[in-house]
């Protein structure tokens, strides 16, 4: 539906200034009413100008501190109004500050927090929202909106982890590249080109390293689109259903990259289950949000989906999860233990504390095994070049010691 911007007046007279979603003008007018306000004018934001208006993306840390000072201000007893204006005025986010002022203005026109929180999908996520209207419910806003930040800390706390861990290897990689390009590209061929003046005989070493810088000077094309196009082949496929689910899959079986996708996915599933568990969400419920592109991996999805499908028919959720398979025994055995015990949304909270640190210790084995081979890679490739350089330059210095 369209966005339209409006500007009403109450029975005493107060002008009020907003944006709501609406079928047309007219319903508009009803929203309005109902809300105890009367239209003034009314003038439809079009697509492009809305998304002008909230152009440039948000960062997690800054949903972190909405949420964060969204469920303090609720704790201290002050309305929903009052939180988002607070945002309005403080979060660092321009966007977000202009979030917070459209959901103000569309609460004072009636909506609900839920319904406000509806309009902007880009920023926030169906567990978001999920757990909004429960909170709304139940009249656990404040716990509601603290469980949404602490899992978004969460989730940004992993990110952070794998992004550190990826700068050495990343510098290393672009470093060897860098040297590779710099001395095939201009150092060797200047090199061989006065060696050869001097009729100093090249050694198979740099005859065969400036072969290689040749063929890729001269068939650059060819190898580009070696690389490229079997990429968009694979990036097409990808884009298919069937083709994101065995990419998906087939990156669960990659050594230690694998393990760290497969650890992530169920952190995060343990995580979502015990936030949305405590907030008194049904299994249905969950299963669908987290079923819909929640946990990062499709295959993982797709056996939520199987799960899910089993539990409908009357296996325990347990059962559920075994059926379905894809998922580490140690989580079938915590989960039965929890149903029980009827305890599963602690089961689930101390699971996803397991599977962190099991994250950031495979995160760390894999950058212990990378450094070593980075640094004999780099050391491999800085041989070469010494061996390139070295060799004519020991021949030309011989040629000399023997023309004395």
């Amino acid at each position: 539906m369209p966005n339209y911007r409006y500007k009403a007046v109450d029975a005493t007279g107060k002008v009020f200034k907003g944006t709501t979603i609406a079928q047309d003008e007219a319903h508009v007018e009803q929203d309005l009413i109902a809300s105890g306000l009367y239209l003034i004018k009314c003038k439809s934001l079009s697509e492009s100008a809305w998304r002008q208006m909230l152009k440039g993306g948000v960062k997690p840390r800054t949903l972190v501190e909405f949420y964060h000072r969204f469920s303090q201000t609720l704790e201290v007893g002050l309305p929903v109004l009052s939180a988002l204006e607070e945002n309005a005025r403080y979060l660092p986010s321009a966007t977000m500050r202009q979030i917070s002022k459209e959901m103000k203005a569309a609460i004072e026109g009636g909506r609900t927090l839920y319904e406000a929180m509806q309009r902007y999908p880009r920023y926030f996520q169906k567990l978001d929202m999920a757990l909004v209207r429960i909170g709304e419910q139940t009249g656990g806003m404040a716990q509601s909106l603290k469980n949404l930040a602490a899992f978004l800390e969460w989730k940004e706390d992993i990110r952070s982890t794998i992004r550190k861990a990826s700068i050495y290897p990343t510098f290393v990689v672009l470093a060897i590249i860098g040297v590779i390009g710099v001395w095939i590209g201009y150092v060797l061929p200047q090199m061989v080109s006065v060696l050869s003046e001097m009729e100093v005989a090249i050694p198979t070493v740099t005859t065969s390293v400036l072969r290689i810088s040749q063929f890729i000077k001269a068939q650059w094309i060819w190898i580009v689109g070696a690389m490229v196009i079997p990429a968009l082949a694979v990036f097409a496929f990808y884009k298919t259903p069937r083709g994101a689910l065995f990419i998906h899959r087939s990156v669960l079986k990659l050594p230690l990259v694998g393990t760290i996708v497969q650890q992530v996915a169920m952190a995060r599933l343990c995580h979502n289950f015990a936030t949305m568990l405590s907030s008194g969400i049904s299994i249905q419920y969950i299963f669908e949000t987290l079923s819909t592109h929640a946990m990062g991996n499709r295959y993982i999805e797709d056996r939520l989906q199987r799960a899910f499908r089993e539990i409908e028919g009357g296996e325990s959720i347990a059962g559920g999860f075994e059926t379905a398979g894809g998922f580490p025994s140690l989580l079938l055995g915590a989960i039965r233990n929890g149903e029980e015990t009827g305890t599963l949304d602690d089961t689930f909270r101390r699971l996803g504390d397991y599977f962190d640190g099991e994250v950031k210790r495979t995160i760390q084995t894999m950058v212990s095994a990378i450094e070593p081979l980075t640094l004999v890679a780099l050391g491999g490739v800085f041989g070469l070049i010494v061996l390139s350089v070295l060799l004519p330059l020991y021949d030309v210095m011989a040629g000399m010691g023997n023309a004395y």
